[in-house]
């Protein structure tokens, strides 16, 4: 009678550790699968779904989408270098000014890139149905969601409504 009740306590605490891997090794392959898509594409795809796109529609505004794209790889690519120039700089010790002048050459550049997310957007527009075009603002409104505090995007891990949260226009009645 102890012999079986061994052999069952072994048999599952077995079965529920294979169980803890399994779930481990799932949930590891999602992060991982997530950065492995193309996260651009995979965002279009999932508007085009919920907008409802017709195919005269689809095919305009996938004709828009490598002139977007290739503007957008171009904008972060310098970016990118400007960072890297920016970078050197502060290793060498460069005086401030100088550093201030990078600086000021990656706050135009984000701005270039932030203009022509807008100018796409609105192109867009230009093509949707005033009931499509309801859906696409919320649709970017709750992609934006994470990003209205400044803090980027993040990990699906994170929970939804913790930190700091939207923010609030001051009231300019109270002091």
């Amino acid at each position: 009678m102890k012999r079986n009740f061994w052999i069952c306590l072994l048999v599952f605490s077995l079965a529920l550790n294979l169980g803890g891997l399994a779930t481990y090794a799932y949930m590891r392959y999602q992060d991982q699968a997530s950065w492995r898509e193309p996260a651009q594409l995979q965002r279009f795809q999932e508007m085009w779904g919920a907008l409802n796109l017709e195919p005269g529609q689809k095919q305009v505004l996938e004709s828009l989408l490598p002139e977007h794209r290739r503007r957008v790889r171009d904008l972060r690519a310098g970016l990118a270098q400007k960072r890297i120039e920016l970078f050197e700089m502060t290793k060498e010790g460069t005086e401030w000014p100088a550093m201030q002048a990078k600086v000021k050459e990656v706050s135009a550049l984000q701005g270039q890139l932030e203009e022509e997310v807008l100018r796409f957007c609105l192109a867009f527009q230009e093509y949707l149905k005033p009931e499509q075009r309801t859906e696409f603002i919320t649709f970017i409104d709750r992609r934006m969601f994470g990003v209205r505090g400044g803090k980027g995007r993040r990990s699906p891990r994170w929970k939804r409504d913790t930190g700091v949260g939207t923010p609030q226009v001051a009231d300019p009645c109270r002091p």
